[in-house]
């Protein structure tokens, strides 16, 4: 078992060097993975050992590269921070579009939807129209301090409009 070990070690290490593209050529360390019996790499497991010490240390310090780690470079600098949403004195509403009629049938034709809100919940009278069936946020602005209600409806092109959805409200202050 012990010698098994050793024979795979040398031939990850033959690999690793013709990958690399040290030694004298590609095909001189594959003839030698490939011509070398088990038993050979097996019987001397001091040899196996020592060409693997002594075969890339001269290939490793080929390359001019510093003996001193190159200083890493610093970290790419983060992209510019998005515009963000407004906070103050707003909701920002979100929703998924419908896709049937309320007789279960196909939504084909929606053409936008309509925001309602007030300072009650059974008062919405500020309606904000969104001509715009693929909208799914918008953020209302200008809203004082107090808690506001809001609900949407969608309409299609042919002037049909939901029944307005459940109620949400935000606290403003």
């Amino acid at each position: 078992m012990g010698r098994l070990k050793s024979f795979c070690g040398l031939a990850v290490a033959v690999l690793v060097l013709s990958g690399c593209g040290g030694g004298s050529g590609a095909s001189s360390p594959s003839s030698s993975v490939s011509s070398s019996p088990p038993a050979t790499a097996s019987a001397p497991p001091a040899t196996a050992s020592s060409t693997t010490s002594s075969s890339p240390a001269p290939q490793s310090t080929a390359p001019t590269t510093p003996t001193t780690p190159a200083p890493t470079p610093p970290p790419p600098t983060p992209p510019p921070p998005s515009t963000p949403a407004p906070t103050n004195n707003t909701a920002t509403l979100t929703w998924t579009a419908p896709t049937t009629n309320t007789n279960g049938s196909a939504l084909t034709n929606l053409a936008g939807y309509e925001i309602h809100y007030g300072t009650t919940a059974g008062a919405l009278s500020n309606t904000i129209n969104i001509a715009n069936p693929g909208a799914t946020t918008y953020v209302v602005t200008n809203l004082t301090t107090g808690t506001w209600y809001f609900a949407m409806s969608a309409y299609t092109n042919t002037g049909l409009a939901s029944p307005m959805s459940n109620i949400g409200s935000k606290t403003i202050g």
